[in-house]
């Protein structure tokens, strides 16, 4: 039992940084995703129709 405390330390920062990684870098390629759908609605007012 002692020698689980350290690894418990040392793997829960880990898990929380690669959940939070993974987590932004979902919502960054999302949102680089639908931006181009954003910004071509806000030029022509058409795409709006089938972006839906």
């Amino acid at each position: 039992m002692p020698h689980l405390s350290p690894l418990n330390w040392i793997l829960s920062p880990v898990i929380f940084w690669f959940l939070l990684i993974s987590f932004s870098s979902i919502l960054w390629w999302s949102q680089s995703i639908s931006f181009p759908k954003m910004s071509s609605s806000l030029i022509t007012p058409q795409p709006i129709n089938w972006s839906w």
